[in-house]
């Protein structure tokens, strides 16, 4: 038996069940994608053909979860455009 320390296991269970079929601030085709995607990684489906077979860890699963709440970050807030020096 696998000993879970940090509760990945709960913390992806309960991330998952708080979803309501959609994540909040992307558009409804960007969370059908991310979440099918997720749903194929949590029973081992569409890896790619190098990488082991298999389930993804809960680890893993919380990885790509928090990039995917960077990415809804990234999208929310509008980008800063730079100024360079000699304009100054």
């Amino acid at each position: 038996m696998k000993i879970d320390p940090y509760k990945h296991k709960e913390k992806y269970l309960k991330w998952k069940d708080s979803l309501n079929g959609k994540i909040s601030g992307i558009s409804e085709k960007n969370s059908k994608i991310f979440l099918e995607y997720m749903f194929d990684m949590e029973q081992g489906l569409n890896v790619a053909s190098g990488s082991r077979k298999g389930a993804r860890s809960y680890i893993r699963l919380n990885n790509l979860k928090q990039r995917i709440l960077f990415y809804k970050i990234k999208c929310i807030f509008p980008k800063v455009s730079i100024v360079p020096l000699s304009r100054l």
